[in-house]
């Protein structure tokens, strides 16, 4: 076999791999040199829009325990460089992060679409370092945001130490060829917990969630303040405006076709749109862009700590860096405490969830850095959330469905 087939027969089995849906057809576009490795780019032309892998290999005689090989050949083993410290250290090095006696790193297990390597400093664990596996041309959103909001100290992301970049052949492009992120370093955080296992274990237990509500409507505010005064904003254009209008309508229309219930709810849904088009909308921004419980860490005796700044998974990248609706994230969280109150399954569900939303809301407009949310406009990104929500558990978890729907008819009651 060529290494092109057993490079992609690796990838295929990757958790990162965002093929499944089609059959794949790989190229490696190039091969460059790295810390301990070489930098395979490896390009999948089937699906609809050409994918761009970022594969690390380093080339070993003797693999040792806990390498994942790729393929044996008469030079040696070729085996995946992020579990070989010669690259994961070199990259810190790369990126210019100076913070100590690196002595040991490990991947994180679980990881869905990227890389996370945990670094020890001096024996603890003090930094981890996020290695995209899908590029893109431009500055990823992620990168561009937490470097921002660290170097404006704010306490609601863990500090940023450093970026990699690369370039790469593009025939697409005027210029020839593309750059983009291959990754980031910053602090990792020691002892947190994801807010949704967090927010899930309250509401199975009908705990009292409200005091975390208000603190995380604190942090989203001041996350948005941050990124209000450090990156561009504009006012929202009538095209704009029209185009927002155009893309609730476009997911309305997918979901009443495929959601009989919200085909009953859909004049109703309209007549809410519509309102909200017609109110004055706050300047646009740079916003987290997919915010909900699964994106916050809760810190021990720290407060919350927002991350994942990449946007919405499937949106462009370049559409991820457009200013948008700062709103649009207070949407976002206020579903999400829909959900852990329904798959919490507590003693008053619907209650738990009600408090929750009131008290984040209530910290959000009161809080330093906080945007203004016009009822309406709010009313009609939730429900445009929910909509979307329901396309997605009709077709993939059809058990959930009844979540997003309670959501529907709670924004419109």
């Amino acid at each position: 076999m060529r290494l092109t087939d057993e490079l992609g027969a690796w990838v295929v089995r990757q958790r990162w791999y965002a093929g499944k849906s089609h059959e794949p057809r790989f190229r490696i576009l190039d091969a460059q040199p790295a810390p301990g490795a070489v930098r395979y780019l490896l390009m999948d032309d089937a699906g609809s829009l050409p994918t761009l892998y970022n594969v690390p290999l380093a080339r070993v005689s003797t693999p040792a325990d806990g390498d994942d090989i790729v393929t044996r050949d008469d030079e040696g083993v070729l085996v995946d460089a992020t579990r070989r410290p010669e690259f994961t250290i070199g990259l810190l090095a790369e990126m210019g992060v100076e913070v100590g006696r690196v002595t040991g790193s490990r991947v994180l297990t679980g990881e869905q679409s990227n890389t996370s390597i945990v670094y020890d400093v001096d024996g603890e664990p003090s930094i981890i370092l996020k290695l995209f596996r899908t590029l893109h041309h431009g500055e990823n959103p992620d990168v561009t945001v937490q470097r921002v909001l660290s170097d404006a100290g704010s306490p609601y992301v863990p500090r940023f130490f450093g970026s990699l970049d690369a370039g790469w052949p593009d025939i697409g492009r005027d210029t020839g060829d593309a750059r983009g992120t291959l990754g980031f370093a910053q602090e990792f955080l020691r002892g947190v917990r994801d807010g949704w296992a967090v927010a899930l274990e309250a509401a199975a237990a009908g705990r009292d969630f409200t005091e975390a509500a208000r603190d995380l409507g604190v942090a989203v505010a001041g996350v948005h303040g941050a990124l209000g005064a450090a990156l561009e904003t504009r006012d929202a254009a009538p095209d704009q405006v029209s185009a927002t209008g155009n893309a609730w309508q476009r997911r309305l229309r997918i979901a009443a076709s495929e959601v009989p219930a919200v085909a009953e709810r859909l004049t109703a849904i309209e007549a809410v749109y519509r309102a909200a088009l017609d109110r004055p909308w706050p300047r646009l921004q740079r916003i987290h862009g997919d915010l909900h419980l699964g994106q916050v860490l809760a810190v021990p005796h720290g407060g919350w700590r927002i991350v994942d700044f990449e946007g919405e998974p499937l949106r462009p990248m370049a559409e991820r860096a457009i200013p948008d609706l700062a709103p649009r994230d207070v949407a976002g969280m206020l579903r999400s405490f829909d959900y852990a109150g329904a798959v919490g399954s507590g003693p008053d569900q619907r209650a738990w969830a009600d408090a929750c939303r009131a008290a984040f809301v209530e910290s959000y407009v009161s809080a330093p850095g906080s945007v203004e949310l016009d009822p309406v406009l709010l009313r009609a990104l939730v429900l445009d959330k929910a909509v979307y929500e329901s396309i997605y558990e009709a077709r993939n978890r059809p058990d959930w469905l009844p979540v997003p729907l309670a959501g529907i008819d709670a924004a419109l009651d």
